[in-house]
């Protein structure tokens, strides 16, 4: 168990004096068939602009989590079923991309973003099969959050104690079903028989780089 938030922030402002992992750490956890970003981005034109947050909170338990989400079902939606981060579109009202990250946090959850603390920004991803490039923020919260899910996106959520995710036993390497039936092959975490897995895993995986000691 992770006590202390002021020794998980330290931590991670210790990391970040040596620059994000990236994509040396978003590697870890890709699909077999992930190619590298610069690849992608080299060829992709039109994407949208995607903004989550990766918020490290206090459950029940006073243990520090990752707040997690699995999304509804929707027909047109790629991502649906699956486990993700708070987030979604970059919109023209939004006057940042942390802004947006924030606002969505608040319409699919229900949380006060002024009970937000960013530590950084992520290194952005993109995710090819919703042509989405994702930047992600890493937040905390000093107080004990109550949540209201929007349930015409959100079917449920999860905070998920850091450790997990920091021992290495927890990444399961092989093939699996993906929540829309397909077949994937994959690095993942699986939680509460939750498969975590593609874009949210990579970038929980420089979340970890960036708490692992030297």
């Amino acid at each position: 168990m992770i006590a202390s938030l002021d020794f998980i922030v330290d931590r991670i402002n210790k990391s970040l004096l040596k620059g994000l992992p990236g994509e040396v750490a978003h590697i870890k956890l890709a699909p077999q068939h992930r190619k590298p970003a610069s690849e992608y981005l080299s060829h992709v034109q039109n994407y949208k602009t995607g903004c989550v947050v990766s918020l490290i909170v206090k459950n029940n338990n006073d243990e520090w989590c990752l707040l997690l989400m699995e999304r509804v079902s929707h027909e047109k939606d790629v991502h649906s079923n699956q486990i993700s981060f708070p987030g979604g579109k970059f919109e023209e009202d939004d006057e940042t991309f942390f802004d947006a990250a924030l606002r969505e946090l608040g319409e699919e959850l229900g949380v006060n973003p002024e009970l937000i603390n960013l530590i950084s920004p992520l290194t952005e991803l993109y995710i090819p099969p919703s042509n989405f490039l994702v930047k992600p923020f890493l937040c905390f919260s000093n107080y004990q959050l109550t949540y209201n899910p929007n349930k015409s996106e959100v079917r449920s959520f999860m905070e998920i104690p850091l450790s997990f995710f920091l021992e290495e036993s927890n990444v399961i390497q092989g093939g699996f079903k993906s929540a829309r039936g397909y077949d994937v092959n994959a690095p993942f975490y699986e939680y509460n028989s939750h498969k975590i897995w593609g874009a949210t895993a990579m970038m929980i995986a420089e979340i970890v780089d960036l708490l692992k000691e030297e």
